[in-house]
């Protein structure tokens, strides 16, 4: 396979642009000293563009004993697997697909903090992995399309909002680091992208919702599996969500992308309450 199309198999795009590369580089050491993180993870590295500053200077923080290179395209892990070879103790390349990686050998030593260029095509399942661990990743610094990046910074009615805003911003704030044009890659993508910066919640917003995951996970999906009707449209009739929905005092008539967390925190209690009596 040809690097342009290994690229476009992968969904990759290479970032030139040295400012925005320096930004995420300085954001990601200044968090991990700040942190006194002990494991770096990037994501993705390709040819290297946040690879290479990363690999310079990851002993200027002196907490850090692993730095883990995760990238599934073979051409580039060996590549990485050769360049650091002068540091095969604390720098390991792991070629294989990020979803399909074990992460406890990776996370083994906390802090962790992780990098990464996202792909466009498997960038929110990757973030969905990485967020069942807030107690062990205090920073991620993260690039996404723009529009992934705007779900995820959403504000309650509003167009972006959505289950992928209520999921992740449940357990993790989002801060937006910087925007970058599509004139900052090789090959330019069609789009906008965004530089995010996520970190765990003291507290979750939704109570119970870690002890009840299961039941959390499946509120949204019918909640939100025709957003844009009302509520009594979505979830099954004279089902716990309803009972719960009314008791929380919600209307049928309410559509689930105009509730505020304090509803959603009420609607919840009242479904565990429920379903614990069931």
């Amino acid at each position: 396979m040809s690097g342009a199309n290994r690229r476009k198999a992968f969904g990759q795009h290479f970032l030139i642009d040295q400012k925005i590369i320096d930004q995420i580089v300085d954001k990601t050491f200044a968090l991990a000293k700040n942190d006194q993180a002990k494991t770096l993870i990037e994501i993705g590295p390709g040819p290297g563009a946040i690879t290479r500053p990363l690999i310079e200077k990851f002993k200027s923080v002196g907490s850090i004993e692993n730095f883990f290179i995760v990238e599934m395209d073979r051409r580039f892990a060996d590549h990485w697997r050769e360049t650091t070879q002068d540091h095969s103790e604390e720098i390991v390349v792991v070629s294989q697909d990020f979803l399909k990686v074990d992460l406890e050998p990776l996370l083994a030593k906390t802090p962790v903090h992780v990098v990464s260029n996202l792909p466009y095509s498997s960038g929110t399942a990757i973030l969905l992995k990485l967020c069942e661990y807030p107690e062990r990743i205090p920073a991620m610094t993260l690039m996404f399309q723009k529009e992934v990046a705007d779900r995820l910074r959403a504000e309650p009615d509003t167009s972006d909002w959505g289950s992928l805003s209520l999921w992740v911003q449940n357990r993790w704030d989002v801060e937006r680091l910087c925007l970058v044009p599509a004139r900052a890659f090789r090959p330019p993508p069609k789009v906008l992208s965004e530089v995010v910066v996520v970190t765990p919640r003291k507290t979750v917003r939704i109570a119970g919702s870690e002890q009840n995951p299961a039941l959390w996970n499946q509120l949204l999906r019918l909640a939100f599996a025709q957003r844009r009707k009302m509520l009594r449209s979505s979830l099954p009739k004279g089902s716990p969500f309803i009972m719960a929905m009314l008791e929380a005092g919600i209307p049928e008539t309410e559509r689930a992308e105009r509730l505020t967390w304090d509803q959603w925190n009420t609607w919840f209690s009242k479904l565990v309450a429920i379903k614990s009596k069931s």
